[in-house]
């Protein structure tokens, strides 16, 4: 997931475009905090949410979970390593495995390696046989990255299993905040060397967690440690469609009514009117940029939260065109993104990005308040294809 990667458009001769996604990944402080990912009392159920029945087996054993993720984290960093399409096939489905060959894809154009690091500490959300019956089977994961297990995001991943006796598959990836924020540093006078912080990893994008990123809300698990699921999934997940309906806009240009009304479903926060506001942001060069998000359901579980409410995770396809008005100028993109590789470089009038975006929401449990996302990709999305205009 955390692949470093430029996709700045520029005006011909000097101007350039601001990278061309929303980092809907947020960071973690300290492992994941126990509140949020691994315990806690189950909740009492909040309105217009079912109030969750006894729980029973739950749908695999924390051990096959464990084996799962080993063998998708084993096979994944080969994978990656080899730029092996087929490999990652045998792990990886949907919407995760789209962004995959296409980061292989612009890796083996480009002759370049994909950044390489495991995954540690996992811990699972896992549902009863009750909230898990019949097929597709799901469950999720956090973790923590191979050399930043002190981080303060978690790597989320929900694997699926289609079919009785198919291979479980991770189907979509994102990342949620789970720590606080750090205690300030020590004035230089009294600072202890042994205990400063690392130097930045060049590996990982700096820019995951964003003023305003809320932390991840506490899990509802039954006592026997099997996560509640929501009793309203269908009905939850129509809030991605709000999300997009809410993000979709053309800059520069005024907020469509549906977008409008879509946008008071939402808290403010880094990954709804940040997002928005750093798109307006790029809008000085004079180029007009056309974004539109949608929905693609992936019929992901949806949990439930201690205070009643949803964790839903949203998976959202993003097309973005970027034109230059009057068509007397040209663009460009940086070169070695993942765009203007897709491209195969050169300036054009008009180019058309469709990219993947995910979204992590939490639902409240109470009527009429807005929903909060909690994390996506938004600012810096894969990049799936890219055509241009000349």
């Amino acid at each position: 997931m955390y692949t470093t990667r430029r996709h700045d458009a520029v005006i011909r001769p000097f101007a350039r475009l601001g990278t061309a996604g929303l980092v809907l990944l947020t960071a973690l402080a300290t492992g994941c905090s126990a509140a949020a990912v691994s315990g806690g009392s189950a909740g009492s159920g909040g309105s217009g949410s079912p109030s969750p029945t006894a729980p029973g087996p739950m749908v695999l054993r924390s051990q096959e979970a464990r084996e799962i993720f080993q063998d998708y984290a084993d096979t994944k960093a080969a994978a990656d390593a080899a730029l092996d399409d087929a490999s990652i096939r045998m792990v990886q489905t949907g919407p995760l495995l789209a962004e995959s060959l296409a980061q292989y894809a612009v890796a083996r154009k480009s002759g370049t390696a994909l950044p390489l690091a495991g995954y540690r500490n996992p811990t699972f959300l896992i549902p009863d046989t009750r909230n898990g019956e019949g097929y597709p089977r799901w469950f999720a994961s956090f973790s923590k990255r191979e050399g930043r297990e002190t981080d303060r995001t978690a790597e989320v991943h929900y694997f699926v299993q289609e079919r009785p006796g198919s291979p479980w598959r991770a189907a979509v990836g994102g990342s949620a905040l789970t720590g606080p924020e750090p205690a300030p540093p020590l004035p230089p006078s009294v600072r202890y060397e042994e205990f400063a912080a690392p130097l930045p990893d060049t590996r990982y994008p700096q820019d995951v967690v964003r003023p305003g990123t809320a932390m991840l809300p506490a899990l509802d698990r039954a006592a026997a440690g099997a996560i509640r699921m929501s009793g309203s999934a269908a009905a939850d997940r129509r809030v991605c469609d709000t999300l997009a309906a809410s993000l979709t806009t053309t800059v520069p240009g005024e907020p469509s009514p549906a977008a409008v009304a879509a946008d008071r479903e939402f808290a403010s926060g880094p990954f709804t009117t940040g997002l928005r506001s750093y798109a307006v942001g790029l809008s000085g060069d004079g180029l007009r940029r056309d974004y539109t998000y949608r929905a693609t359901d992936a019929g992901l579980p949806v949990f439930r939260l201690e205070s009643g409410g949803s964790l839903v995770m949203c998976t959202l396809t993003r097309d973005h065109r970027v034109s230059t008005p009057g068509g007397e100028r040209t663009v460009a993109f940086t070169a070695g993104s993942d765009t203007d590789v897709l491209l195969g470089g050169g300036s054009f009038r008009r180019v058309d990005q469709r990219g993947s975006v995910n979204a992590l929401v939490e639902l409240p449990a109470g009527q009429g308040e807005p929903a909060t996302v909690l994390s996506g990709n938004g600012y810096d999305p894969q990049i799936l294809s890219a055509t241009g205009v000349r």
